[in-house]
C-alpha cells in the first residue's frame, strides 16, 4: 500500500510511479503555466524549478525503461523518490478535485519543496547578481568584494544563523497569501504587456514598463516588512569599505541592509516588487524606545500596520546606557535585557484590535557582534535572551553573530564583517560594523525569510472543506492551530499523511489538552510549574476578546483582514518622534509641530546638532516653556519623554525640570539629567504617570 512502502519495490511498480508523479507535474505545469513566466525571471540564467523537477522526473522514468546495474546509493535514491511520489500522488487524489488543490506560492516550488540550504547552493550566481546595490548597478565597483564575501558566508554558515521557527504559523500563511495575490496580479499583467508588444514568453520588459507595473495603483499591495533598530539598523559608518573612499552614494540609511534586502529581492524576483521594506531605526534607540513606539502606534503615517517586524535592536540592547541603566536600577544586565524584550514580544504578539489587527510574524535578529563589553561571556548576553524567549514564546529569531563568530574571533584584526576594534595597534571600544557586514546581513535575512517559506510549504496541506481554505487561506498543518477533541480523550487525532485510523480499544489517559489561548504567562522569578497553566488559562480567559482563531475572525467578516492593513489608531492626544517621520527632519518642521501648542517660550527651540535633532535649550541656563492642551475629549494617563542625554562641558550637570498641570492641580513633577558620563549621546524614556487620567481642560 501506500503507506507501507516494501523494502524492495518492483521495477514495474517505480515505473509506475514515476510515470504518474511525470504526469502530476506535467498538470500541474498547465495548471500554473501563468506562474512559469516569474520563475523564469528569477532564474534567467539557468533551469527553472519546474523545468529542473520535470527534469529529474523524466530521467527517472527514463532510467526505469532502461535497464542497467544500479549502485545501492542509486537504488535507495529511486527508492525514495518513488516512495515519496506515491505519497504525493496520493495526497493530491485525496484533496479532491482541482479546485481543492492547493494553487499558492508553495505550488510554485518543486515537491518535495526544497531546503532553502539546497536552493541557495544551487543558485549562487542568481545570488551574486541580485546582491547588486542599486547605485551600483550598471558597473558593480563592489563586485570582488561582494565576492569573497560571499565565498565566506558559505550557505552553512547561513544555516546557522536560523535559530528557531515560529510556533504558530497563521502570519507565514496570510504573508504568503498576500504575496501570492500581488504576484498572480503582476504576471498577469506582464503577460499582457508582452501580448501586445508581441515580446515572446521569457523576454524581458523594459525597465520603465517594468516600472509601471509595479506602480499599478490596483494592484493588491505589498507585504509589509517593519524593521526597528537603533544605529546599525540606520547604517552609521556602513560607507567603509575596502574598495573605495568615495561613498557617497553608500551612507548611512542608503547603504544600510533593510534597503538592500529590498532590493535583493526585487533583483531576485526579476523586477517584480512584492515586498515593501519599512525601517524605524534612530541612533542611540533600543528596545525600550521600540516598546514606547510600538505601544503608542508612533509609527510614521506613511507606515501602514505591518505584517512582519523585526526586533533588531540587539546592539544597543548591550550599549553601555543600557548596562547604566541596568546598575541604576540594581539589577544584571541580563535581567534587564529579558526584562525589556520580554515586554517587546508581549506587546508584538498581543492583538491590538482582535480580528481587525492580529499579531504580525515577530521575529528577532542578533545583530550584535560589538565590543561594549570586553568579556567574551557578557557579549553573549543578548544572544542567550533572543533564544530564550524565542523558544518561551515560540517566535522566529536569527543570529548574525553566530555565522561569523568564528571567523571574527579568529581574527579580531578584521573589519568586514565586525567594527574596527584596533586603530593604530591600539584596542578600542567599536560598536558600529561597516559594510561587509551590511552585505552579509542581507543574505542572513535573506536565506531566513526563505527559510520560512520552504519550511513552511513542506508543511501538509489541511482539509480542503475547512473554513480557511474556503476562503483561499491555504493553511497547512502546524503546532500552533488549535485543535479540538471529537471525543473524551483523542486528543484532536486526525488520521492524515499516512496515520492510521485509531483503533479505540482502551482510552488512553494523561494526554496534553488543548493549551490556553493567548501568550503564556510572563517569565518571571516567581512562575512556578506548579501553577503555570492555571496562570495561562486565566491570563486566556480575561483577555478572551482579543484571541481569536482564523476560523472565528472569518465568521466575523474579517476574511479579507489581510488585504488592507491600515495604520493603526494613535492613543495618544499628541505624539511625534525627531527624524522618524519626513515630515520631522528638520528643525523648522519640528518648530511647525509645537507651535499650536506652545503657550510661552523662552529659550527654546528646534535644532540640529551634529545630525541630531530635536527641542533643545539653546539660551542654557534658565530657558523654559509651556505647552497647553485644550477641549481634551479622552483620558490622558501619562506624558512620555524621549530625551537624549549627552556628555561634554556644555551639558555637564545639566537637568531639566518637567510639571504637568491639569487646570489648578499639579499631576506629576520630575527633574530629568541631561548628561551622562560617556563620550556618546543616547536616547532614554521618561515615562510620568497621571494616575487614571484626566480630562480637563
Amino acid at each position: 500500500s501506500n503507506n507501507n512502502i516494501a523494502t524492495r519495490i518492483k521495477l514495474e511498480k517505480l515505473e509506475k510511479a514515476a510515470k504518474e508523479y511525470a504526469n502530476s507535474l506535467e498538470e500541474e505545469r498547465k495548471k500554473n503555466v501563468d506562474l512559469q513566466d516569474v520563475i523564469s525571471e528569477l532564474q534567467k540564467d539557468g533551469t527553472t524549478a519546474k523545468e529542473a523537477a520535470s527534469s529529474l522526473a523524466s530521467s527517472t522514468t527514463s532510467e526505469t525503461n532502461t535497464p542497467k546495474s544500479e549502485t545501492m546509493e542509486e537504488t535507495l535514491q529511486q527508492q525514495l523518490l518513488a516512495s515519496f511520489n506515491a505519497a504525493h500522488q496520493t495526497k493530491m487524489n485525496n484533496l479532491g478535485n482541482d479546485n481543492n488543490k492547493p494553487h499558492d506560492m508553495c505550488s510554485i516550488l518543486p515537491n518535495p519543496t526544497p531546503t532553502t540550504l539546497s536552493l541557495w547552493s544551487h543558485h549562487l550566481p542568481q545570488i551574486f547578481n541580485a546582491t547588486k546595490h542599486g547605485a551600483d548597478y550598471h558597473e558593480y565597483q563592489f563586485h570582488d568584494f561582494t565576492a569573497l564575501l560571499l565565498h565566506f558566508m558559505t550557505p552553512d554558515r547561513l544555516q546557522r544563523s536560523v535559530k528557531t521557527l515560529p510556533l504558530d504559523w497563521t502570519p507565514v500563511e496570510r504573508s504568503l497569501d498576500v504575496l501570492h495575490r500581488r504576484l498572480t496580479t503582476i504576471q498577469t499583467d506582464m503577460t499582457a504587456y508582452r501580448t501586445n508588444n508581441k515580446l515572446k514568453p521569457h523576454e524581458s520588459i523594459p525597465e520603465k514598463a517594468m516600472k509601471d507595473i509595479n506602480n499599478n495603483p490596483k494592484l493588491p499591495r505589498k507585504l509589509n516588512i517593519l524593521v526597528m533598530g537603533g544605529s546599525v539598523t540606520m547604517g552609521v559608518v556602513c560607507h567603509i569599505n575596502p574598495v573605495t573612499t568615495a561613498t557617497g552614494k553608500y551612507s548611512r540609511r542608503a547603504c544600510a541592509w533593510p534597503g538592500r534586502v529590498a532590493t535583493f529581492f526585487n533583483q531576485l524576483f526579476g523586477g517584480i516588487e512584492l515586498l515593501h521594506f519599512h525601517t524605524l531605526a534612530l541612533g542611540g534607540t533600543n528596545t525600550e524606545s521600540g516598546i514606547t513606539m510600538w505601544d503608542y502606534s508612533l509609527l510614521p503615517g506613511e507606515i501602514p500596520y505591518p505584517d512582519v517586524v523585526i526586533n533588531a535592536y540587539a546592539t544597543n540592547d548591550m550599549h553601555y546606557n543600557s548596562v547604566q541603566n541596568a546598575i541604576a536600577r540594581n539589577i544584571s544586565l541580563g535581567t534587564s535585557v529579558l526584562t525589556l524584550n520580554q515586554a517587546f514580544v508581549r506587546q508584538v504578539l498581543t492583538p491590538k484590535r482582535g480580528c481587525g489587527h492580529a499579531p504580525p510574524l515577530l521575529l528577532y535578529l542578533d545583530d550584535y557582534l560589538g565590543n561594549e563589553q570586553n568579556e567574551v561571556l557578557a557579549t553573549l548576553i543578548s544572544s542567550q535572551t533572543i533564544h530564550l524567549l524565542s523558544g518561551y514564546y515560540g517566535i522566529g529569531s536569527m543570529s548574525y553573530g553566530d555565522a561569523v563568530r568564528d571567523m571574527v574571533y579568529g581574527d579580531t584584526k578584521e573589519w568586514w564583517f565586525s567594527s574596527k576594534w584596533f586603530e593604530g595597534g591600539k584596542y578600542e571600544r567599536a560598536v558600529h560594523p561597516h559594510m561587509g557586514m551590511h552585505i552579509s546581513m542581507v543574505w542572513v535575512v535573506a536565506f531566513n525569510l526563505m527559510n520560512l517559506v520552504t519550511t513552511y510549504c513542506s508543511l501538509s496541506p489541511s482539509d480542503p472543506q475547512s473554513s480557511a481554505q474556503k476562503h483561499q487561506i491555504h493553511r497547512r498543518h502546524h503546532a500552533g492551530l488549535e485543535t479540538k477533541s471529537q471525543g473524551l480523550w483523542d486528543y484532536g487525532y486526525q488520521p492524515i499523511d499516512g496515520l492510521p485510523i485509531l483503533r479505540k480499544t482502551k482510552e488512553l489517559e494523561g494526554g496534553p489538552k488543548s493549551k490556553p489561548r493567548g501568550i503564556p504567562p510572563p517569565l518571571t522569578d516567581d512562575l512556578s510549574l506548579e501553577h503555570i497553566a492555571q496562570s495561562w488559562k486565566e491570563d486566556g480567559e480575561s483577555n478572551a476578546h482579543l484571541w481569536n482563531t482564523l476560523k472565528e475572525c472569518i465568521d466575523q467578516g474579517h476574511v479579507n483582514d489581510d488585504v488592507g492593513h491600515e495604520t493603526l489608531p494613535k492613543p495618544c492626544i499628541y505624539s511625534w518622534v525627531a527624524n522618524l517621520e519626513r515630515r520631522l527632519d528638520n528643525p523648522k518642521r519640528i518648530a511647525d509641530k509645537l507651535k499650536p501648542h506652545i503657550a510661552s517660550n523662552e529659550g527654546w527651540s528646534a535644532a540640529d546638532d551634529n545630525g541630531k535633532l530635536g527641542w533643545v535649550p539653546s539660551s542654557g541656563l534658565g530657558s523654559k516653556f509651556a505647552m497647553e492642551w485644550k477641549g481634551i475629549t479622552q483620558p490622558v494617563r501619562a506624558v512620555t519623554w524621549m530625551i537624549m542625554r549627552s556628555y561634554g562641558e556644555k551639558w555637564e550637570g545639566s537637568k531639566l525640570k518637567v510639571e504637568v498641570w491639569s487646570g489648578a492641580t499639579r499631576m506629576a513633577s520630575e527633574e530629568i539629567a541631561g548628561f551622562h558620563d560617556k563620550k556618546t549621546s543616547e536616547t532614554y524614556n521618561i515615562k510620568m504617570k497621571l494616575g487614571d487620567g484626566e480630562k480637563k481642560e
